[in-house]
C-alpha cells in the first residue's frame, strides 16, 4: 500500500529528489494506519529515518497527500483478491492451496 500511495501521489505532484524520504516515511504511516492494528508511533518512525525531519514535516506532508488523493489511498492487491476468492470458493478450509497460491 505504501509504494501505492507513493506512485498515485507522485503521478500528481512533482518533488524534490531530497523530499523522497519523507515522502516515503509520510506513506507509510498512512499505510500502517489503516493495515495495522497497532500502528507504528511516529516517533519510531522518525528514529529509523534517523530524525531527518521533523513531526510537524511529516504530518503536513501526510495531509497533503491525503488531499491530493481525495483519501482515496486504498487499492485492491493480490492478497485481499486471494482472501476473498478463498471464502468464496470450495478450498476454504484447504490452507496447502492458499498458501501455495
Amino acid at each position: 500500500m505504501t509504494v501505492s500511495i507513493i506512485d498515485r501521489y507522485l503521478a500528481k505532484v512533482s518533488i524534490k529528489k531530497t523530499s523522497l524520504h519523507l515522502l516515503g516515511v509520510s506513506a507509510l504511516l498512512i499505510a500502517t494506519k489503516y493495515e495495522e492494528i497497532y500502528p507504528p508511533d511516529l516517533k519510531e518512525l522518525l528514529n529509523v529515518s534517523e530524525n531527518k525531519f521533523s513531526k510537524e514535516e511529516v504530518l503536513k506532508l501526510e495531509n497533503e497527500i491525503l488531499s491530493t488523493l481525495e483519501f482515496n489511498f486504498f487499492v485492491p492487491s493480490h492478497l485481499r483478491f486471494l482472501q476473498r476468492y478463498r471464502k468464496l470458493s470450495n478450498t476454504a478450509s484447504d490452507d496447502q492451496i492458499y498458501f501455495f497460491a
